[in-house]
């Protein structure tokens, strides 16, 4: 058969007609066949469905995971630091926030030193930046203990008493002989010398060496509180001026006060409690010796 042939065979067609049994038959075939087809593939979208939300989902918290746990050699420490960043404002009490700018700034500077341990130069010169960048968003939301003041005493020089002069006993003249007369003998010229002069050595004067300053840093005091019977005491405000804001209000027996001060520096911390009818204080003086400090037990006094 040739294509002219078919051509001709294909063009008798249009004039043809079914039966309009054959017609229904074919009809009803393809509607099934439709609807069939439909109906798979309703079932199959219903189950692909929460497939795609699981697997999405899925994949959201482990990229998130990834991310929050990536190193500091990472691509993705950068965008993990600015997450963690953006979650400060979300810690609303003061406490919190600071609990949690010092767990940043630890996390950071053991990174930082871990980069340096492995010979990263590069990794650690941008975590050491990154450290920089916590310790002035620490220092900014910290609070700053001021220096204790305590004034000595001073003793008042007592005068003491001047000796009284006692009388003494004027010595008596006693008569004497007048001396013989002697030849005098004429006394002999010395010579004088001269020694040789003296070198003189040049003093070293010593380099003055600059003095070293302390760098604040966050420092946490903890310790517990009780009342004058014994008891741990609640709601107690702990502050770093006697008539000052209040930096926590405790809620256990515990208390943790965290600030900006400096390794030497002398704080002082009061403590007030008010039942209604009586006022409890106390307070304490401690150098700081290191970023962690538990001070023991405060006893507070009836005023």
């Amino acid at each position: 058969m040739n294509d002219d042939r078919l051509t001709g065979l294909l063009a008798a067609l249009r004039t043809e007609r079914m039966e309009r049994t054959a017609d229904q038959k074919l009809r009803a075939r393809l509607e099934n066949a439709w609807t069939a087809h439909e109906d798979r593939s309703g079932l199959a979208w219903r189950i692909r469905r929460p497939v795609l939300a699981i697997a999405t989902t899925a994949l959201i918290f482990g990229f998130a995971a990834t991310t929050l746990s990536a190193p500091g050699d990472s691509p993705l420490y950068s965008l993990r630091v600015t997450i963690e960043d953006l979650a400060v404002p979300l810690h609303r009490d003061p406490e919190d926030r600071a609990e949690y700018l010092v767990s940043l700034l630890e996390q950071r500077t053991s990174e930082a030193a871990r980069l340096e341990a492995t010979g990263n130069a590069l990794a650690a010169g941008r975590a050491r930046e990154i450290e920089r960048q916590t310790l002035r968003m620490v220092q900014q939301n910290l609070p700053v203990a001021p220096d204790a003041v305590d004034a000595a005493p001073t003793d008042s020089p007592t005068p003491s008493p001047s000796p009284t002069p006692s009388p003494t006993a004027s010595p008596t003249p006693t008569p004497t002989d007048p001396p013989a007369p002697t030849a005098t003998q004429r006394p002999a010229t010395p010579r004088p010398t001269t020694a040789p002069p003296a070198t003189v050595k040049p003093t070293a004067t010593p380099t003055p060496k600059p003095a070293a300053t302390a760098t604040p840093q966050a420092v946490s005091f903890t310790g517990a509180i009780k009342n004058p019977d014994g008891t741990y005491a609640t709601n107690v405000c702990v502050s770093f001026d006697a008539a000052g804001p209040c930096q926590v209000v405790t809620t256990s027996a515990t208390f943790r006060v965290t600030f900006s001060g400096k390794i030497g520096q002398s704080v002082t911390l009061y403590f007030l409690r008010t039942d209604g009818t009586k006022t409890y204080r106390a307070y304490i003086t401690k150098t700081i010796s290191s970023t962690y400090m538990d001070v023991g037990i405060v006893l507070l006094r009836v005023q």
